[in-house]
Order: structure tokens, then sequence, then C-alpha cells
């Protein structure tokens, strides 16, 4: 009797309506739920300290579940038989599956929880992604290159902007497309970078509310973080600017707003010509001051160099940018701007203690390191530049750079790169790096020192740069002088195999000839290409283009006369041919001197070299005694003049030519090369001539123009020395027929020479 009772109690105790289902805790844990009569809380959980979380009870399946249940299971064969979608593609691929349910009516969804579905679909984010997996995903069931899917990420923006202006196809790009390309794959660094993103944390992993799965958040937190200095370290690139407050002249009371306007308006009307690289349009006070600190104040320190009465405010803002170096190294900012910046110091530098201390070069080489971190070296495609036909087709992908992907580099991600403001940002990429080729190819010429700038598919393909309808008025000036830095290496090394197979039969007049018709070619074809590009209308060349072409055209000649293999006759030519160069180096710079009183650095070693150069072989024979032509003697007098009246004004300028003027000028009164009183007298004729053409000329008169600069004859220096007298020259200058080793010098050691007896 009473085992009937208990075997009825405990049929009513298993009957459906006293059952209750296991707790969430001993579900995970896998393990039987027990729990006292009419407890809450199980026993596992009582235990453990741990919230009892139970779902209800139900027994037996809902209807329509059935249903759903075969066609999910269809639905999971089609998945794997067709990709095996994970991660964040397949989450997309689930939402679009829930969107079209929803449309189709056969599932309920709120409309606030469907706009947001929307939304998430057709983010940038997920775009790329979707357009891939229904293109690109292989029928065998791999799952696609990870890279590949992660490269687009890195283009789309993070601010919802819309997608259609990132989605470049290869053909409007001038690419070839290829299925097999691995991005970055010629760069290690890059591809580790990309194949290190890692891809983020399943929600599921949140949703414990237990003590125990909070444990489990910390620990997921900690490993987020860890993955977090990970995506830093290996993070793609982006400019880092120098913006902020403590760095801004104005802010911290240097300058006024004002005065930087002026200071901006007086560099484009008085200095862009000797620093390329900058857009008036673009490079305003306003725009330059939001980007960068250094590049602020290198302009504005810049153009109060050259203001008489600035003495105190250039002090100012030169020893701001001076701190504002150090700052940038330190802090590792990087932009365009910070690269224009290095560049626009470069001209006017103030002499250091030492000529091995100066620090133009260690510009130009921080230049260099941030211009190919940036990829500004690199062709922007789609390119706003007029193209060779077909030259795109034959460029490697690793030589050019998306047009989206650049301007989100430079910090411009809401730009449309097909936009005016977008095509004028992109121009000014490359018209950075080519006037960075341009620099560092005349610094590097006027020191004798490599090069260090390469040359890349964008300086092989600039001839037509210049022709667009968003081009600045140096554009031209630009592309001119890059392309004949750019052929010059090809025609030295072809007037140096020359040289070596112009032995014997090929040796004497006959190279002279060729030799000479070759170089003379070279520059009659560049300045009849890029006359209209470098005249100032009059058929005139500038003086500083017709101190670049003369100073060219004598480099040229220093580079081979001596050369191992080359006869006695070729370097007699080269000897003769660099001295009427060097002649009229210095003849544009008498002549030019109103045009030149913001004359650089590097056209004042041009200029320099130039003299020391006249004085080494610009020498003839007296009985036993070395004289120096009267011609020659006299143009190398008013060239010191002009450099020490450029570099002294205004006073504060302290230019590096007051120097080279001074230090040439001593070199001409303690050496031999003292000319006779027959040559004194033909001396003094010559500056009455000179006087007689304009009889206000004094140039140690302390009258100056509204510069503080003295009148110039306007008149042109007349350089009467003939073919004959440059040859007796040549033949009697065999003191110096061993000192032309340019390339093996440093820096300015060739002002050494006329000492060399």
């Amino acid at each position: 009797m009473n085992t009937s009772s208990e075997v009825g109690q405990n049929a009513a105790a298993n009957s459906p309506h006293s059952k209750q289902a296991a707790c969430l805790e001993c579900r995970r844990s896998k393990v039987k739920c027990t729990r006292d009569a009419h407890a809450t809380v199980c026993r596992k959980c009582q235990q453990a300290g741990l919230q009892c979380v139970t779902p209800e009870y139900h027994v037996g399946r809902y209807k329509g579940v059935k249903k759903y249940v075969m066609t999910a299971r269809c639905f999971y064969c089609v998945l794997t038989s067709s990709s095996k979608r994970t991660g964040l593609e397949k989450a997309i691929y689930q939402v679009e599956q829930a969107l079209k349910r929803s449309k189709e009516g056969s599932a309920g969804l709120g409309l606030d929880v469907e706009a947001d579905l929307r939304h998430l679909i057709s983010s940038p984010q997920a775009s790329p992604l979707r357009r891939q997996s229904s293109s690109n995903t292989p029928s065998t069931g791999n799952p696609q290159p990870f890279v590949q899917s992660r490269a687009n990420l890195f283009i789309g923006k993070e601010d919802g902007a819309s997608p259609t202006t990132h989605e470049v196809s290869p053909v409007a790009m001038g690419e070839k497309p290829d299925e097999l390309a691995l991005n970055n794959a010629d760069n290690p660094l890059q591809l580790l970078a990309m194949a290190s993103v890692l891809p983020g944390q399943s929600p599921s992993t949140n949703m414990s509310t237990s003590p125990a799965g909070a444990l489990v958040h910390q620990a997921t937190n900690e490993s987020n973080l860890a993955d977090a200095d990970l995506q830093q370290f290996f993070g793609s690139l982006m400019s880092n600017l120098d913006n902020t407050s403590d760095l801004d002249p104005i802010e911290l009371g240097l300058v006024t707003a004002e005065e930087a306007d002026t200071l901006f308006t007086f560099f484009y009307e008085r200095l862009s010509h000797t620093r390329w690289g900058l857009d008036p349009t673009l490079h305003t006070a306003a725009l330059v001051r939001s980007r960068s600190a250094f590049l602020f104040t290198s302009i504005l320190a810049a153009s109060a160099l050259f203001l008489p009465k600035a003495e105190a405010l250039s002090k100012r803002l030169c020893n701001h940018r001076n701190q504002l170096v150090q700052t940038i190294i330190h802090n590792r900012y990087r932009s365009v701007e910070i690269v224009l910046a290095f560049m626009v110091n470069i001209p006017w530098m103030t002499p250091a203690k030492h000529w091995a201390d100066d620090e133009t070069c260690a510009y130009l080489s921080a230049a260099l390191t941030l211009a190919l971190d940036l990829s500004l070296n690199k062709i922007v495609v789609p390119s706003p530049t007029i193209r060779p036909a077909g030259f795109l087709d034959r460029i490697a992908k690793a030589d050019c750079i998306d047009s989206a992907r650049a301007l989100q580099i430079d910090g411009f991600p809401n730009v449309d790169p097909s936009s005016a403001w977008g095509r004028r940002l992109l121009r000014t990429r490359e018209r950075v790096y080519l006037a960075l080729f341009v620099l560092d190819r005349g610094v590097c010429l006027a020191r004798g020192r490599p090069y260090a700038v390469p040359i890349g598919p964008l300086i092989e393909s600039c001839d037509t740069w210049h022709i667009s309808d968003i081009a600045d008025r140096w554009d031209g000036s630009v592309i001119s002088a890059a392309v004949l830095r750019r052929d010059l290496v090809g025609l030295i090394t072809s007037v140096r195999e020359f040289c070596d197979g112009s032995q014997g039969v090929n040796g004497g007049s006959t190279a002279v000839k060729f030799l000479k018709d070759k170089i003379d070619r070279f520059f009659e074809q560049w300045f009849a290409v890029w006359s209209r590009q470098i005249t100032q209308g009059d058929g005139q060349l500038p003086p500083y283009v017709e101190i670049l072409a003369s100073h060219t055209k004598l480099s040229t000649y220093c580079n081979v006369v001596n050369h191992p293999t080359a006869s006695n006759d070729v370097k007699q030519f080269f000897r003769a041919a660099g001295l009427t160069s060097a002649m009229n180096v210095m003849r544009a710079a008498v002549q030019g001197e109103n045009r030149l009183k913001s004359m650089p650095n590097n056209t004042v070693i041009m200029v320099s070299f130039a003299a020391c150069f006249a004085l080494a072989l610009g020498t003839t024979t007296l009985g036993n005694r070395a004289i120096l032509a009267p011609n020659s003697r006299s143009l190398i007098e008013e060239t010191t003049q002009v450099l020490e009246r450029i570099g002294s004004t205004p006073r504060h300028r302290k230019g590096l030519s007051v120097l080279f003027a001074r230090h040439i000028r001593r070199i001409l009164q303690n050496s031999p090369l003292q000319p006779t009183e027959d040559h004194q007298a033909n001396v003094a004729a010559v500056h009455e001539q000179m006087a007689q053409h304009d009889p206000n000329i004094d140039y140690t008169s302390t009258n100056a123009t509204a510069m503080g600069m003295p009148t110039v004859p306007t008149e042109p220096y007349v350089f009467d020395m003939t073919d004959d007298q440059i040859l007796e020259a040549i033949n009697n200058a065999s003191a110096s027929q061993e000192l032309f080793q340019l390339d093996e010098t440093m820096f300015m050691d060739w002002l050494d020479w006329p000492n060399v007896t």
C-alpha cells in the first residue's frame, strides 16, 4: 500500500505540469539540473553562487517548427555545397537573408530593426565584401584569400559616406584585370601589416551575465587590448599632422593673423619662383595653418627674411621653426605639408660655423624619407594627368596608388577623388615629388654628391604633366627642369661610353667634333621643346633658368673631363667648353642681379663654382709668371660683388653668398695669378667702358632701392674672350690638369683649386 502511494507521488511529480527545464548554467556544463521542491535556484547554482536563469519549459514542438527545420536543413546543404562563409562575410549573408524573408513576409521584423539591418548591409565596410563574395568566391568551397578581402576595407570610408566614390574598376584605372595578382607582394612589410589585421571578436562572447562569464569577459578584454596593440603596430600608415595649438605661431603670439596673410602674399609674389611644389590656390594661409605648423612657420620665416623692417619678426619665426624641426623628428609627424616644409627651408638656410655643418642634405633626406613613406613617388590612378597612350598598362601595380587610398593617407577620406578639390590634392602629391626630384638633382650636382631621389615611373612619364586645367603657373618650369635633370644622366653615360670606344681610330678631332655636336644638340633640343614654358614672353631666359642650364652644361663637362679613356684632344675640348660655360654662369648672375634678390644657396654654389673654375683655367703665361686673363678677372670680381650684395640685403639675411664672395675675393688677392701693369690698365679700361653705359653706377654707394639693393648696369655684360684666348688659357693651365675629380670631392673642396701651384 505504501509502495503504490509512493509510485503515485513520483508519477505526479514527473507529470508534465510539474516538470521544469534545466537552467542555462547546467545546460552549459551538461550536468543534471536538480533542485528542491518549489526552489527557484538549482543546487549547482546555489553552491557556486551563480545566477540561475531557467527558460520556460515547453513539451513538444511549436506549430510549424518542422517546416522551418526542414527549410533550415536544406538551406544549410546549399551553403555547404557552394561555399562556407565565416566571420563577417557569414554575418552579412545572414542579414541579407533576414531582410529577404522580411520582404517576403515570412518573418516579422520591426521597422526600426529592419532599417538598422539595411543600413549595416549598405555600409561601405560591407559592400566590398558582399561584391567580392558574389563574384570571386571559388566554387571549390575554399574560403577566399584573407589579404584580398581585407584590402578593400582599407579603401572604404569610416564615416558612412557613399561607397561609389571608392569603386574603381581595373579598366578605369588603366590596369589589366589579374585574378592571380597579390596586392603588395613586392612590399613585405605592407603585406605583413595587411595580413595581420585580426578579425573582431564574436558578439556571443559578451552575452553571459554570470560571475564566471565576467571572468571570461575580462580575459577577452585583455586579449582585445593585445590585439589592439598589434593592430596599431601593423596598421595602415596615415598622416600624422603637426597642427596642435601649442605649435601654432599665431597661438603662441609670435605673429598676428594679418601679418601671416601679408607674408603669404609676399611669398607667392616674390619667392615662389625659386621654391616649386606649392599650389597658391590650395595652400592658402588658412589651410596650411590647419594642416602643418611647420610649413606655416617656414613660409612666414622665409618671407620675413627678405623684408627690410622685419628683423625681429624674422628672428622669432626662425627660432620657432628650428624648434619645430626637432619636434617633427621626435614625434614622428608625417604629411605632404611636412615634406614641403623641409623643401621650403632648404634654399635660404643660414650658414653654420663650418661648411660641413650644413643641414641641407639632412633636410633633403628627411623630405625623401617622408615622401616615400607617404607613397608620393607612386602614380595616382585614375590619373588626373595626361599620360602617354598605353603607359599605365606597362606600369606595375606597386608603382601606382589608388586615388581614394591616397586621399585617405593624406587625411581627406571624405573628399571625392573626381572633384576639383580632390584632383588638386592628388596633383599636389605628384607635384611635391617632382619638385623634390629637381631639388635633389640640383643640390647633389652643385655639391658633387650622389643622387638620392630615384627615377621612377612618375619621373619617366612627366613630360606632359604640366598640361592640365588646374596647372600652376610654375608647373612648366618644374617639368622642364625635371626633364633636363632626368635626361642628363643618359647624356653623361653616353659620352663616357663614346670615350671608352674612341681610342685609336675614332680619337682626335673626329671625336671632339662628335662630342661637341652631341652635347650642343642635347641642350638645343631641350630649349626648343621648353622655350615657351621657361621664357618670359620676350624670348629671353630668366636668370635662374640661364644659370641652371649653363651650370648643367658645366657639370656635364666636369663629370667627363677626367674620364680615364678620354683622349688628350677630348680632354682639351672639355676644359675649353667648361670655361665657356663657367663664364656664361657668371655673366647671367651679373646681368640678372635685379631678378636674383632671393638667390637660393644652391644657385650661390653654382655661381661660386663657376668663378673658381674660371680661376683655375682662365690663366695665360707671360714669361714664367701666370696671369689671369683681364676679361675673366673682371667678370669674377663683378660676380663676387653681386654675391655679396645679394647675401647682405636686407641686413638680417646673412646669406651664404656673402661668405662665398669674401672667400673668392681673398683667393684673388692672395693667389699668384696677379695681372701685370698692362693688364691692370686693360681692367681699368673695361670698368671705364662699363661706367659709360651707366654713369650712375656705384657699387660702393650706400644709396639703396626700396629693398635696399643698389642699382646695377642695365646693359648686358660683354664677354669678348676669343676662342684662341680660351684655348691658350687651357693649354697653359697645366697646374690644374688633375684637379677635376668632381665626383671624388667633398662639397666645397673645389674652392682651393686656385691655390694649387
